[in-house]
C-alpha cells in the first residue's frame, strides 16, 4: 500500500526574528516493511543550505538555518512511502525476559548494543515510582518478552484517558503515570519506563498513522497527527511494535519515521530562534492512500 505524508509545521512571530537554526527529523526512514520512496521538503524563507545525514540510530536528519529577518518559518515535507506489513508479525513466545538479558550481555552486534542502550535511562524515561507492583503483576502473566509487552499494551490502553490538553512535549513521564492520562507520547514514555524496569530493551517510535473518516463521511484535511509507540527487542527475532494509544500492533496502516532511546532523539523540529518574542506553532498532518501515478501528478502542479 502507498502513502503519501504530507506533514507542515507553521511558526508565527510576534515580531520579526534576525535569524533561527533548525533541526528537522520528518523523513520517513527505511524498514522491513516500508520504503520511503520520495520526500521533499520546502521551507519558508528558503534556507541557503539544508545539510542532511544519518544520526547513530540511522534515522535522517537534516539541519537549516535562515539566515534572513523573518515573521513565520513554515516547514512542508511531503513523502510518499510503500508499506508491505498486511498483517502484524507474529509474536514470538518462546524467549522470556531472563534469557533475552543473558543473551544481550554477549550481543555486541549493532543491533544488539543498541537494544543495551534501551535498557538505560535517558532524557525522558527514568524509573517511575509506584510500577514495581505491575512489573510483577505482568511478570506473573507471562515472563515472554513479548507477550509481557502485549499485556502492557492493553493495559495502558484500559487505564489511561487520552487527554491532549493535558500533556506538552516536556511533560515527564511520572506525571503521566500519576494521572494515567497524556497523548501517544506520554503512553510510549510510561511504557519503556516500565519495560525498562523489567528488564526488557525498549525503544521509541515515532511516525504516522493512517486513519480513516467513518463511512459515508469525508475525510477532513489535516486531521491526522504525528503519532509514537514503542518496540521490544527480542535477540532471536529482531524488534516488534506496540502502539498502546490503539491498543494495536502496527501494521501497514503506520509509516515510520525513526527511532530512538525515547522523544528527544527523534523530535520532528527543534531549534532556536533569535528575537521574534513569543511565537505559536500550528501542525497539519494528512496521510492519504494513492497510486504512483496520481502522486507524480500532484507534485508536477
Amino acid at each position: 500500500m502507498k502513502l503519501q505524508i504530507r506533514h507542515e509545521t507553521r511558526y508565527e512571530y510576534a515580531g520579526r526574528a534576525s535569524h533561527s537554526v533548525n533541526q528537522i527529523c520528518i523523513i520517513p526512514r527505511d524498514t522491513q516493511f516500508q520504503q520511503c520512496l520520495n520526500n521533499t521538503l520546502d521551507i519558508k524563507p528558503t534556507p541557503e543550505k539544508i545539510y542532511t545525514w544519518r544520526d547513530s540510530f540511522g534515522n535522517s536528519q537534516a539541519h537549516f538555518s535562515i539566515e534572513e529577518s523573518h515573521d513565520q518559518c513554515v516547514v512542508t515535507s511531503v513523502s510518499l512511502v510503500e508499506t508491505s506489513a498486511n498483517k502484524a508479525p507474529v509474536l514470538p513466545t518462546n524467549e522470556n525476559i531472563a534469557q533475552s538479558l543473558s543473551s544481550l550481555a554477549v550481543d555486541f552486534s549493532e543491533e544488539g548494543l543498541f537494544a543495551s542502550k534501551c535498557l538505560l535511562p535517558s532524557q525522558h524515561v527514568n524509573r517511575l515510582d509506584g510500577t514495581a507492583e505491575l512489573v510483577r503483576r505482568l511478570k506473573n502473566q507471562s515472563d515472554s518478552v513479548a507477550e509481557f509487552a502485549q499485556n502492557l499494551m492493553t493495559w495502558i490502553y484500559e487505564e489511561f484517558e487520552y487527554d491532549p490538553s493535558f500533556s506538552t512535549v516536556v511533560t515527564t513521564g511520572q506525571k503521566a503515570w500519576d494521572a494515567k492520562r497524556g497523548v501517544c507520547q506520554d503512553f510510549a514514555h510510561v511504557a519503556l519506563a516500565i519495560l525498562r524496569e523489567a528488564g526488557i530493551p525498549a525503544r521509541y517510535v515515532s511516525g504516522y498513522l493512517e486513519t480513516l473518516p467513518q463511512p459515508g463521511q469525508k475525510k477532513m484535511q489535516g486531521s491526522d497527527a504525528s503519532h509514537a509507540w514503542f518496540s521490544v527487542y527480542c535477540n532471536k527475532h529482531g524488534w516488534f511494535d506496540f502502539d498502546p494509544t490503539n491498543n494495536k500492533r502496527p501494521d501497514q496502516q503506520y509509516v515510520t519515521t525513526a527511532w530512538g532511546r525515547d522523544y528527544a532523539d527523534v523530535a520532528p523540529l527543534k531549534g532556536v530562534v533569535y528575537g521574534g518574542g513569543s511565537q505559536s506553532v500550528a501542525v497539519s498532518v494528512d496521510v492519504s492512500r494513492v497510486d504512483g501515478a496520481l502522486y507524480m501528478l500532484s507534485n508536477e502542479k
